[in-house]
């Protein structure tokens, strides 16, 4: 059994209430059943289940009745997995927690949160708390390097799985071409699905949307907008140009990252294709696991940090730059997939400290020991340690 760094029973006490979110085969079920088997009474809904979205869908006063009949007076635990299929039981929740207060508490959990705002849905007003819950993470399963950038850290394609390849592929097309647009949260069905062959190639890179919407036959602004999808589902996340202007931070392309490497393979059509640690893919897929082990981590720890990337008029980059709030960037990071980079690699970093002196400089890579590179003020760290000091810094 892999334990997850979400700790529902720790977040959520016996009395706090959430919305736990995350794309499809995260884990969110089998997490929320787990923090529900701990608990002495317990009242789960399954809306993927026909029998239960037909009977709320019919009668959703059907589903006050059946909590209350479960409650008697007794502190209840209830599970609703995928809300969002009928938002309006959400009506139903807030009722019972107004009336009920620290007696009834709530897990909900959703693919997207985008669903239930499109639809004016009750959110509950700010009672529940949000939750995201990502891929596996390093702390939680340690694979092969090369097998992880290459298939991703889906629970259901790389744990007990004897044919990943194969699931990748049905995921991408029944979650990522079929669901979402059943969602309704596209209109031209056909020119979402082109998008979404060009969003793979875009893993990693700045987004240029006059680019991406010539070829699918669309307009920059409703490439924009596919992209907001993408994020909303938690399919994907950006990372903003740094500027000490949160405006004209705003005004600067970010960057866009799948969710997971196998997923961009997949999207791709290059999951067959050898991976090698001698080529640019293999670095440029490291660097994308890299930043999403930290987007990850900087989200369950709750760190606040600002994630951002440093990039000078000539296009060199500084990978990531984490700060708080407005003012110079706490730290800067740089990934690189070597065993053993030195001064050169990291020059960018003479340009950088230029503008930040005092920045903390590091650079993330697959060295089997750390090591300060002296000239630059540049601590050289393995990567899984550099992770864990991200709480640290």
């Amino acid at each position: 059994m892999i334990e997850r760094n979400l700790k529902l029973l720790k977040i959520l006490g016996d009395s706090r209430s959430a919305f736990l979110f995350g794309a499809r085969g995260v884990g969110k079920t089998h997490l929320a059943t787990e923090w529900l088997a701990r608990k002495e009474r317990t009242f789960s809904v399954n809306l993927l289940e026909p029998e239960h979205y037909e009977r709320y869908l019919r009668d959703p006063g059907r589903l006050l009745a059946d909590i209350e009949g479960a409650h008697k007076g007794q502190h209840l635990s209830v599970l609703i997995d995928e809300i969002q299929k009928l938002p309006v039981l959400l009506d139903v929740v807030h009722h019972l927690y107004e009336k009920h207060r620290k007696q009834i508490q709530f897990l909900l959990t959703g693919s997207s949160a985008r669903k239930l705002k499109r639809q004016g849905a009750n959110l509950l007003a700010g009672r529940a708390l949000s939750l995201k819950l990502f891929p596996l993470d390093s702390s939680e399963y340690s694979g092969q390097l090369e097998t992880t950038l290459r298939l991703g850290t889906l629970p259901g394609i790389i744990v007990d799985n004897t044919e990943p390849e194969r699931s990748l592929r049905a995921y991408v097309h029944t979650y990522l071409r079929e669901e979402i647009q059943l969602e309704a949260l596209v209109r031209k069905i056909d020119t979402f699905a082109r998008f979404l062959e060009i969003a793979g190639q875009y893993h990693g890179k700045i987004i240029n949307a006059s680019n991406i919407a010539k070829p699918i036959g669309t307009t920059p602004n409703t490439v924009l907008e596919y992209f907001r999808i993408l994020e909303d589902t938690l399919i994907a996340f950006t990372i903003p140009g740094w500027h000490e202007s949160t405006v004209k931070q705003l005004r600067t392309a970010p960057k866009f990252f799948l969710f997971d490497n196998g997923v961009a393979n997949a999207l791709r059509g290059e999951l067959r294709i050898e991976l090698s640690e001698r080529t640019s893919r293999f670095g440029d897929l490291f660097e994308a696991f890299v930043i999403q082990e930290i987007f990850r981590r900087n989200e369950y720890e709750q760190l606040d940090f600002k994630l951002s990337y440093w990039q000078t008029a000539t296009g060199q980059e500084v990978d990531i730059l984490l700060s708080r709030g407005l003012g110079a960037p706490i730290a800067a990071i740089e990934i690189k997939s070597g065993t053993a980079p030195d001064a050169a690699d990291l020059k960018i970093m003479t340009l950088f400290s230029k503008e930040y002196r005092d920045c903390k400089k590091y650079c993330f890579c697959r060295t089997p020991h750390a090591y300060r590179i002296e000239e630059l003020d540049v601590e050289v760290l393995p990567w899984q340690e550099g992770i864990r000091l991200l709480s640290s810094i």
